[in-house]
């Protein structure tokens, strides 16, 4: 069955290449951290660790959900179009 995707216009979603870009930045520096506590063990208390962490990750989510709820309230007042993009098992089936 096809998965269907909204339509919106590209000014509601620019922040996302940044967010992206923030969100691989994150991740490199969880795993550099997890690489460094698995070969010197861990220098800072556990706990503080993971709340420095939950406050960089925080705004990134954020923003996701900020792109989301818009996205869903232009749905609700039919601002949003919606694209189907067929499965590529059913690219040959009969419409």
């Amino acid at each position: 069955m096809a998965k269907p995707y909204p339509i919106v216009p590209v000014a509601w979603v620019d922040g996302i290449s940044q967010l992206n870009a923030s969100l691989t930045a994150y991740q490199m520096a969880v795993e550099g951290i997890l690489r460094r506590f698995a070969t010197e063990g861990a220098p800072y208390n556990f706990e503080s660790v993971i709340a420095g962490l939950d406050n960089l990750f925080t705004p990134v989510l954020e923003g996701y959900q900020d792109i989301h709820s818009q996205i869903d309230k232009a749905r609700e007042m039919r601002l949003v179009g919606i694209a189907s993009i067929a499965d590529p098992e059913e690219e040959h089936a009969v419409r």
